[in-house]
């Protein structure tokens, strides 16, 4: 990664690399009966490639004098994606040194996890996070010595004084504090004054690149240890696999969490091609929230790189206002839309469409958009066919995880475009499926169904510490196995169906624990013994139920509430369901269970899962397959009913 840093910056040096968006002011707005914080911003302005690769030398310097870190010593960044990130992370690989990386929003006990189990000596935070630190995380990382913070996006005089005091109490207890812009002017002294520390060892491909926290629902976070051939093995597969279109300026906006491999890996091909980032926040992407326009307008991105829950809310949004208008307007979305997704289909495009509707929605994100990458889930094909439609690019999907440095599987960039698929292994992974016969998956046949393995450069070292864990997925063969069930196509193209493994992920990108959730609502004195079937699409950013009714409790809840009738017919009863939807999350709040953990809808049911009817093992456990299968219609009810 150091070498192809200096590669690219050689290449680029002039041309813009890194930009940002000064806030000017913030302010409160009164809208829908709530109060919404607004900042007005400046334009967006960018340094180049040597600008920046100067600054990233500074802060390396800087760093390595500060906190005495040297190569393969740990520093850890607990910050939400900005321009500082992205160069601390380089500064970091300038010296060797392996880089710690966990979302923003985890929580205090996991943060201490991870910086104890590394035994970190030094952070990267946002100044907001100081205050965390101090009164929380400190008394409870006894290795935590050095802190480098980087201000909020705005701060008044009042937040400065706070960040001043609290800085005083880190103080106190032996911990020193540096801004960022303090470290790159102690860098800069040490290069001015021939005073800079050499490093003890280079790095090569094998080295330790990165320990990638990963959230979990029912465990402690696990770092998974990232190679720099890992790195940049996924870069160099996602550049060849998205393709490259000449009359493209790369122009892409970094907003997702670079503690997540998909965001690590998008910013760094948008390096490779030369292209320039411009950060933005997930709280200020639109003008909603931002003035004089939000952050994708103002970048004005030709590459958007997403999660299924950003693309579901554009067009949420966007169908909203769209029903809000005239009917004219709406007969004409429709008929534009109708038309145009069609002529798609058929290979063609829809110009005049394009000229009277389909303009105005491209240039809600500037106006330049080419590409759009979906990954950390699978996305709806409604969404698919939405964001190809009205925004006129290229939409495609990507199939990875943090342990294959988000390698698995990519669909072509500028080709007619396919929904629910996830296209065909990158060039530097190998994918076997194989057989889950309890499952019904068999990975021979003219259609092979399995659980997918990864093999290749991109697959990872294991995980930190966790020798157990590592080898309960990483094989002696190489082979990654990740949980997931696909499917083979006769065109080489892989479609995920299923999940081995009873975590599944939701459209946000986060996992919920089936049976945990099974075992916290199974409390609830409606639900008879083993008589509940948690269920999480993929495609959607919530949870259902089936439920067996527990008829003794339902009889005499009848009976109290004055609702007559037989068992099919109280279940049935709108007070019925409301006491039943009242339990269910008594039960969720006495277990602390978060909000992707809630069921937002459920079906009770008077029907009996029993092993001669196939809907539970001789053990007694959930035959999940069997039940989805036979519930396929109530299922897809319970989602359709809660929009």
């Amino acid at each position: 990664m150091k070498e192809l840093l200096a590669y690219t910056v050689k290449a680029n040096s002039t041309k813009d690399c890194l930009g940002v968006r000064k806030a000017i002011k913030k302010f409160v707005e009164k809208r829908d009966g709530r109060d919404w914080e607004i900042i007005e911003f400046e334009d967006v302005v960018y340094e180049n490639y040597d600008q920046v690769y100067s600054r990233i030398m500074n802060f390396a310097y800087g760093l390595t004098k500060f906190t005495g870190l040297n190569s393969k010593d740990i520093f850890g960044i607990f910050e939400e994606t900005r321009k500082e990130w992205l160069m601390a992370l380089h500064a970091c690989f300038q010296y060797n040194m392996v880089v710690m990386t966990c979302y923003a929003s985890l929580g205090d006990d996991a943060l201490c996890c991870a910086i104890n189990e590394t035994e970190l000596t030094a952070l990267l935070v946002n100044e907001k996070s100081l205050g965390k630190i101090n009164k929380s995380i400190s008394p409870n990382c006894p290795t935590l010595k050095y802190i480098v913070y980087t201000h909020s996006i705005i701060s008044d005089e009042n937040e400065k004084k706070a960040t001043s005091e609290v800085i005083s109490e880190l103080s106190k207890k032996g911990i020193k504090v540096l801004s960022y812009e303090e470290v790159e002017q102690l860098g800069e002294s040490e290069k001015k004054a021939n005073n800079i520390t050499p490093v003890k060892e280079e790095p090569t491909l094998e080295s330790l690149a990165l320990i990638m926290y990963t959230s979990g629902t029912t465990n402690a976070p696990k770092g998974v240890l990232i190679s720099h051939k890992n790195i940049l093995s996924i870069v160099t597969a996602a550049d060849q696999r998205v393709g490259d279109d000449p009359k493209i300026k790369y122009q892409y906006i970094g907003y997702l969490p670079l503690a997540h491999i998909l965001e690590m890996a998008a910013e760094h091909v948008i390096l490779k091609r030369g292209g320039r980032i411009g950060f933005g926040n997930a709280r200020y992407l639109s003008e909603r929230t931002a003035r004089p326009k939000g952050d994708i307008e103002a970048i004005a991105p030709t590459v958007l790189v997403g999660v299924p829950r950003v693309f579901d809310t554009i067009k949420k949004g966007a169908f909203e206002k769209i029903k809000s208008s005239s009917p004219f307007v709406q007969w004409m979305f429709h008929s534009a839309y109708n038309y145009k997704l069609q002529s798609l289909k058929s290979g063609r495009e829809a110009p005049i469409w394009n000229f009277l509707v389909f303009n105005k929605f491209k240039k809600l994100v500037g106006g330049n958009l080419a590409l759009i990458l979906c990954g950390g889930a699978a996305l709806s094909k409604e969404t698919q066919e939405f964001l190809r439609v009205c925004m006129s690019c290229s939409v495609i999907q990507g199939y990875g995880l943090t342990e294959t440095s988000a390698g698995g599987c990519i669909q072509y960039g500028y080709q007619p475009f396919a929904t629910k698929n996830i296209g065909p292994p990158v060039n530097t992974a190998q994918i076997k499926l194989v057989s889950v016969p309890d499952m019904g998956y068999i990975a021979t046949g003219d259609e092979p169904r399995g659980e997918i393995a990864i093999k290749g450069n991109n697959v990872t070292m294991g995980y930190f510490k966790q020798e157990k864990l590592t080898k309960e997925s990483y094989a002696s063969d190489g082979y990654f196995y990740t949980g997931d069930i696909g499917v083979l196509h006769k065109d080489g193209t892989y479609s995920i169906i299923d999940r081995k493994k009873n975590l599944t992920k939701l459209a946000t990108g986060e996992y919920i624990a089936l049976e945990r959730l099974e075992s916290v609502y199974g409390n609830s004195p409606f639900v008879s013994p083993n008589g509940i079937m948690v269920y999480g699409d993929s495609e959607r950013d919530y949870a259902v139920a089936l439920i067996l009714a527990q008829p003794g409790h339902t009889k005499h809840w009848a009976q109290d509430n004055g609702v007559t009738g037989d068992l099919n017919q109280i279940i049935k009863d709108p007070k019925y369901q409301k006491a039943v939807a009242n339990s269910l999350r008594e039960e969720a709040k006495k277990n602390h269970l978060n909000r992707m953990e809630e069921l937002k809808n459920f079906r009770v049911l008077t029907d009996e899962w029993t092993p001669e009817n196939e809907m539970l093992t001789a053990a007694m456990k959930l035959k999940r397959s069997n039940i989805v299968n036979k519930y396929k219609t109530i299922i897809e009810e319970l989602y359709a009913s809660n929009h």
